[in-house]
């Protein structure tokens, strides 16, 4: 998938969404998981997204299991029931597929390829810097947190519950920001928000395979939503 264009990328995943939600059966839930988890296995070549999407479904499975085993018509056991657990099971299975759709389609982008297709776009070069940085929020941050931890640490400073706002919390926060003020600084120096002409980004490489898949995906999720509800 790391070949496809960005766009095809997020169309696959919309589409994912898509067939979940307006379809609602566990049978399609699961099927549009599967197909997720395969593609960005994949493309990433090891069990990251699929490791990734059941880690994130476990919390959501057992609230499901929580929230609703108890609640239903066919008492099987203790504060669980047959109609429960089937309502709680169907949930889950929805959630895992959207949560295995956004995964595998953000294990297949690249950061700066999303900044290239969004520059030539016709959202511009300021919403391409915006979802670029934005994007870039959370290795930043864990790359500012490991570099509080090691200057803490060559410190000799002890880090408990007590300090972590003082000795973490806020060197995280400071740095970010100050890296976000450096940027914009550098920014505002080459015009970045003066109108005219502009050195562009490389575009990103769109094969005809891509242009077919984003026209036929969402042609396909169309015919089999229509097809189930008529």
């Amino acid at each position: 998938m790391q070949s496809l264009h960005p766009a095809t990328v997020v169309t696959m995943a919309a589409c994912g969404w898509f067939l979940t939600l307006a379809l609602n059966t566990p049978v399609a839930s699961a099927s549009v998981a599967l197909i997720a988890l395969a593609c960005g296995t994949a493309s990433t070549r090891n069990a990251s997204v699929i490791l990734t999407t059941v880690a994130l479904s476990t919390p959501a499975a057992l609230s499901m299991l929580v929230i609703h085993a108890p609640y239903g018509d066919h008492q099987v056991l203790p504060l669980i029931t047959a109609d429960g657990l089937a309502l709680a099971g169907n949930l889950t299975l929805r959630f895992c597929a959207l949560m295995s759709c956004f995964i595998a389609a953000m294990a297949a982008l690249r950061i700066a390829d999303i900044a290239k297709w969004l520059q030539v776009s016709r959202a511009g070069h300021k919403v391409a810097y915006i979802v670029g940085a934005s994007l870039q929020t959370l290795p930043q941050g864990a790359h500012a947190w490991c570099c509080v931890r090691e200057a803490n640490q060559l410190a000799g400073i002890s880090v408990t519950w007590r300090n972590t706002i003082s000795r973490v919390i806020v060197p995280v926060i400071a740095r970010l920001l100050t890296q976000g003020t450096q940027r914009g600084q550098a920014l505002a120096a080459v015009g970045f928000d003066q109108e005219g002409q502009r050195s562009l980004l490389r575009p990103v490489a769109d094969t005809m395979v891509s242009r077919v898949l984003r026209l036929v995906i969402p042609l396909i999720s169309l015919v089999v939503v229509i097809a189930k509800w008529t």
